[in-house]
């Protein structure tokens, strides 16, 4: 099984659900239906470090992403950035596609975009599901047909094909998304808080001072905390703080790591003041919680 192992949780490439005479390691889209019976280790909490458009047409059931658990029906859509620790609990006839791709290869063709754009990658405080009636708008499911059709031929340019149908179908997926979910801030507002969102997901080990990223954004403290508070009625400080809070849930739940390698890897080399610092957020020192959800599957 390819597939990279950080901190204990199992971190799986698209290689990994390839045969060795695949050669396509940025973009895949698999049948759900083959994908779960082939790959019974995806029922398991892990991680992907590409993206994933997970489109159910029939069946139902449970899927849990980050500690929240969303329901399975048909027409639901899920949309999982690298990191996200997810698993589910499909019924026997469920049915769909599972697309995976890595941003270089939808930025190939798409320079000027950035997956910031879209309202459901790299964030914490808006939902990573997306119920609608098929029936609305049935171009959603004829492109992702027309992925799969195009992804299986040699034909000249498929890459570039695939790309232009991936690219509308994340047009669709976002309007559709703004429709049912909503948001009502300004673009660029929305941009921002993403941009914020993304730079603590890649560098909240290091990183765990606001100012740290108002530097990196060529942005005051204070201008980005108007922007937060406007945005998400938080401060650049909770948004990180939070951000730990996850990562030292997943690991104490996930992982076999005594409290000691979890603080160490979330960059505290002071293990009480990481003690300290969980206790404070969750009412639960990082033990207490851990012994709370024993039953939690563990990557061994």
């Amino acid at each position: 099984m390819d597939q990279k192992k950080e901190n204990h949780l199992p971190v799986y490439c698209i290689a990994t659900f390839q045969d060795a005479n695949t050669h396509e390691l940025d973009f895949d889209i698999k049948i759900l239906e083959e994908l779960v019976d082939e790959f019974e280790f995806v029922n398991q909490p892990h991680r992907h470090d590409f993206y994933d458009i997970l489109f159910i047409t029939e069946g139902t059931g449970t899927h849990t992403i980050d500690f929240i658990t969303y329901e399975v029906k048909p027409c639901s859509i899920f949309f999982l950035t690298p990191g996200q620790v997810h698993s589910w609990d499909l019924s026997h006839d469920v049915k769909g596609f599972s697309i995976f791709f890595k941003p270089d290869f939808y930025l190939m063709d798409h320079k000027l975009k950035k997956l910031l754009d879209f309202p459901f990658f790299h964030t914490m405080n808006t939902s990573p599901a997306l119920y609608f009636d098929c029936r609305i708008d049935p171009i959603v499911k004829q492109v992702i047909h027309e992925i799969y059709r195009e992804n299986q031929t040699a034909k000249l340019g498929r890459e570039k094909v695939v790309r232009a149908y991936l690219d509308i179908l994340l047009i669709k997926l976002s309007r559709h998304y703004h429709r049912l979910i909503g948001d009502e801030h300004p673009r660029p507002l929305t941009y921002r808080i993403r941009e914020l969102e993304s730079l603590i997901d890649t560098n909240f080990r290091t990183y765990k001072q606001p100012s740290e990223y108002a530097d990196m954004m060529s942005l005051s403290l204070k201008h980005l905390n108007s922007l937060c508070k406007k945005g998400l009625n938080k401060t650049v400080g909770q948004l990180i703080q939070e951000r730990i809070v996850l990562e030292s849930k997943r690991l104490l739940l996930h992982s076999d790591q005594s409290i000691s390698e979890i603080s160490y890897n979330l960059g505290y080399n002071d293990n009480s003041y990481f003690a300290r610092f969980f206790r404070n957020k969750m009412n639960l020192s990082p033990d207490e919680y851990r012994k709370t959800f024993p039953n939690v599957p563990k990557d061994q």
